[in-house]
């Protein structure tokens, strides 16, 4: 395997606690396919054209930004300049100045004039510009939004909510592992060698062999989930991965595999390879959504994830261990650049440069898994000290509050905004489980679903 694979192994390896497992027949007879633990959720990458979370994605009402200034006591000119300066439209300045799209044309790098609210001139920005790279992590670690919630008089709407998540895990500091090497281009001219393969080895890898062995061992093995770039070129397309299955997986002759995808009688790249394999595996990923409400327990997820065959071959050694590999067909110039993940979400304490807290909107989210009907329900005081009561510690504060009784019935009787991906009940949906009789249950339950349909 090439040095630079090796130190990803390295790394995955330290991250994990053990080596990575190697051997071709393991990792197909046990690891040939998995799933995320936790079905990422779609949200958007919120373009720095649009000026980032300074969008009105929703006609009539305020972006997510000034919502947020206005319910949690900022002044919003202020914070939507500094969202702005940050992640959207002003962070571009030392771009080509612009007034119309036309005025981007010649720079042949997708570039539309991105200008702020009611500016009449603005900067030539490429399209896929935007936070892909924090939404993508955020959505694989954060709980989805559910429910609206109200604060301070504010409305946000769970789209509103997953702005506000994407942004904070761009300003914040979080651990992450980091595999493969991000092109930085140009695109073109597209430097081949003989054999088809990319010149540039940023543009090269990630490996096929290291590629097999990360998607095996990390979610197949370990369970844990990945963000891909699955372009190749320039631009960076952070895609949190749902799946992987692998659809062929097969040894085969060397001397007719180079035949076939080379032009060579012998294989002409690893000398240490004694044994050769074809691999033809579907990953699947979430791509991103301008839709609101939840998206994951509504099955609506579905509607927004694509899959993609990438074909290789892998070297394998005298035992069968894998060690390195080759893009063939298709797959030698469209494979996924880097692989990553985030190790841990935010500090509880994180505020970003632009005054974005994690702890509250950490409370909008939470928020978002009851407050419809609860606030119907118990009124204002309920949304006022919901955290209090309800947040920090479900057993001990409620069971000391209503009584032995609820404290045993509380999640089962209020469940019907979780995810059932929490996995507190063993993944049951509301419906199954404890219901309240009578009028609440007809009057307040269906208000938060309706809100899901």
């Amino acid at each position: 395997m090439e040095d630079a694979a090796n130190d990803d192994v390295s790394d995955l390896e330290t991250y994990l606690g053990e080596s990575l497992e190697l051997n071709f027949t393991t990792l197909k007879e046990q690891y040939a396919s998995a799933a995320a633990p936790v079905t990422p959720w779609p949200g958007s990458y919120w373009p720095t054209y649009q000026d980032g979370i300074n969008v009105q994605w929703k006609v009539g009402e305020d972006s997510p930004s000034s919502k947020y200034a206005q319910a949690f006591g900022l002044d919003p000119t202020d914070f939507m300049n500094n969202i702005s300066a940050k992640t959207g439209i002003d962070s571009q300045k030392s771009r080509t100045a612009c007034s119309a799209n036309a005025d981007c044309t010649s720079l042949n790098d997708s570039s539309v004039c991105g200008k702020r609210a009611d500016a009449a001139t603005g900067y030539c920005i490429p399209t896929w510009y935007g936070i892909c790279h924090a939404w993508a992590p955020a959505a694989l670690l954060e709980e989805e939004p559910q429910c609206n919630v109200v604060k301070n008089g504010v409305t946000f709407h769970v789209m509103d909510i997953k702005a506000l998540i994407s942004d904070i895990y761009d300003g914040s500091s979080i651990k992450t592992v980091f595999t493969g090497a991000r092109f930085n281009g140009p695109d073109t001219p597209a430097d081949m060698d003989q054999y088809g393969r990319y010149m540039n080895p940023a543009r090269r890898d990630l490996g096929a062999g290291f590629f097999h062995l990360a998607i095996s061992n990390l979610l197949g093995k370990h369970n844990v989930s990945f963000v891909l770039d699955v372009t190749a070129s320039s631009s960076v397309w952070n895609q949190p991965v749902r799946s992987y299955n692998v659809k062929t997986m097969e040894l085969v002759d060397a001397g007719e595999a180079s035949m076939k995808y080379f032009g060579t009688e012998t294989y002409p790249f690893n000398s240490e390879m004694l044994n050769l394999a074809y691999v033809k595996t579907t990953v699947s990923w979430v791509v991103e959504a301008y839709a609101d409400g939840p998206l994951v327990s509504t099955g609506k997820v579905d509607k927004y994830t694509v899959s993609d065959d990438y074909e290789y071959l892998l070297e394998l050694d005298a035992n069968y261990a894998i060690i390195g590999g080759e893009w063939v067909n298709g797959s030698r110039t469209d494979h996924p650049d880097f692989l990553w993940f985030a190790t841990a979400k935010p500090d509880a304490s994180s505020v970003t440069d632009t005054g974005l807290s994690y702890a509250n909107v950490e409370e909008l989210l939470k928020l978002s898994w009851f407050s419809d009907y609860f606030s119907d329900f118990f009124g204002q005081w309920f949304n006022k000290y919901f955290n209090y009561f309800f947040s920090q510690c479900f057993g001990e504060y409620v069971n000391n509050f209503f009584g032995q009784y609820v404290g045993k019935y509380f999640s089962k009787c209020f469940e019907p905004c979780l995810n059932e991906r929490f996995g507190w009940y063993n993944g049951k949906r509301f419906s199954e489980l404890f219901y309240l009789d009578g009028w609440w249950r007809e009057e307040q339950h269906w208000k938060c679903r309706e809100l899901r349909q």
